[in-house]
């Protein structure tokens, strides 16, 4: 008799939890189906009575995770602890987003915590944290109220507890909470598709040393997982997080299922990596300076990913009818920057990902950097030293900035700073690095 499961959610938008149950079904030999409910907030309370009678079990998310709650007959002590439910059956609640979260590994025993957002996430991570004897907690609120009214509720449902809570509700003391913290959580959705250039702390503030999770999944990675990994800092995104919670949701509504939580996410999250780059148009940008083999580089990362590959300055060029040579000799420099730009500006605009090779001045200029970062684009720079690069640009005829090596090398020495503090992760490159491994190193930083 074929089962019925079911996500209930308000907007719901594209969600991945069907591909995830439909494969973790399939590999458990279990006869079932489920589907997206998108109900309205004001709707909850009329449709639950329905939902527990017909029904297997059901998800919930996002504003439903505890507006369930009085409906339910009781609590599992995750979700009593968290104040929150995300998976329901037989008429109680449950809460399977700490196995997700417990999954990404972060070590919370004497650490010194940065949560960034006090929504339902941020209170599921904050409950694990001083479950877990975290030694402080730091929470990043978007106001004084919010953060006092959230760590109020903490200390109150946790008496016991030894953490030292405060908030982080300006700038300098979220920046600081960041730079003293031992692990950083992030609780917001800042940086998820279709705003996938924001970040929600200063990458200046990220370092070595530093564990971070961001339960943003789209784009996997986000740019905070990227430039964390920048940083040195171990870093894990969300995509995982999906997966170890819906076995964990499986679990439940089929008591007595054996299931390799570790197995299953290591054959989808590649599947499901791929799945959001062809659904969701992200741009990977990649950076450097002339010569740092963006172009070769580009098409075989490209490949790796299964994404088209575009070069702007052939796009450039394209667009003006002219090589680029020509195009510097009849409209100089501006003209010429003024033509990448609008190149630009149609290359992050149209669908679909891509993997995009920019002009090495590309970066330096705010009015690019700003059109970025208003996209849905990750920066990626290879980054080689100058005698390396002379050595592929001598001899040269196509680089109307590379004549003569003073004047090159003092261009590099200028641009070098804006590609290092405008990307999201670097790879270091050389003449003795094979194109081949720079590109796998660039796929695997954007690994889940």
């Amino acid at each position: 008799m074929s089962r019925t499961f079911a996500l209930i959610g308000h907007p719901l938008g594209h969600s991945l939890s069907p591909e995830i149950h439909a494969a973790i079904m399939a590999a458990a030999g279990i006869d079932g189906t489920y589907e997206l409910l998108d109900i309205p907030p004001e709707e909850v309370a009329a449709r639950m009575p329905a939902l527990l009678r017909d029904y297997d079990g059901f998800n919930a998310t996002i504003p439903h995770k505890k507006a369930v709650i009085p409906h339910l007959a009781g609590l599992s002590d995750a979700a009593r602890r968290c104040g929150a439910v995300n998976t329901v059956f037989q008429g109680r609640g449950y809460n399977t987003d700490t196995v997700g979260f417990a999954a990404a590994g972060m070590p919370l025993a004497g650490a010194r915590v940065a949560l960034v957002g006090t929504g339902g996430v941020g209170a599921m991570m904050a409950a694990e944290c001083l479950a877990a004897g975290a030694a402080s907690l730091a929470v990043a609120a978007l106001s004084p109220e919010l953060g006092e009214a959230f760590a109020a509720d903490l200390r109150a449902r946790f008496p016991a507890s030894r953490c030292e809570i405060s908030v982080a509700a300006t700038p300098e003391a979220k920046s600081a909470a960041v730079r003293g913290a031992t692990v950083l959580l992030n609780a917001s959705p800042v940086g998820m598709w279709p705003k996938a250039g924001g970040i929600p702390v200063d990458p200046a503030d990220l370092h070595a040393g530093l564990s971070v999770f961001d339960p943003v999944y789209c784009p996997t990675p986000s740019r905070l997982v990227l430039n964390a990994r920048k940083a040195g800092a171990r870093a894990v995104g969300g995509l995982a997080m999906l997966v170890h919670q819906a076995v964990a949701a499986q679990r439940i509504w089929n008591p007595g299922l054996e299931l390799d939580a570790a197995a299953i996410a290591a054959k989808l999250l590649p599947e499901l990596a791929a799945d959001l780059w062809r659904k969701n148009a992200t741009k990977i940008l990649l950076t450097g300076f002339m010569g740092a083999g963006k172009s070769t580089v580009g098409r075989l990362l490209a490949a790796r990913l299964g994404l088209p590959f575009a070069d702007l300055d052939d796009e450039t060029a394209a667009a003006a009818g002219m090589p680029i040579p020509a195009i510097f000799a009849s409209r100089g420099e501006a003209g010429f920057r003024a033509l990448e730009t609008e190149t630009a500006r149609r290359v992050l605009g149209r669908p679909g990902s891509e993997v995009v090779a920019t002009g090495g001045g590309f970066p330096t200029f705010e009015a690019n950097r700003a059109l970025v970062r208003a996209s849905n684009a990750l920066v990626l720079h290879l980054d080689a030293p100058f005698d390396a690069l002379w050595a592929r640009l001598a001899g040269g005829d196509g680089r109307p900035l590379a004549k003569r090596r003073e004047e090159t090398a003092a261009l590099y020495e200028r641009r070098a700073p804006a590609y290092r503090a405008f990307c999201d992760f670097a790879a270091a490159t050389s003449n003795n690095a094979p194109p081949e491994s720079v590109a796998a190193a660039l796929a695997a930083s954007l690994s889940a």
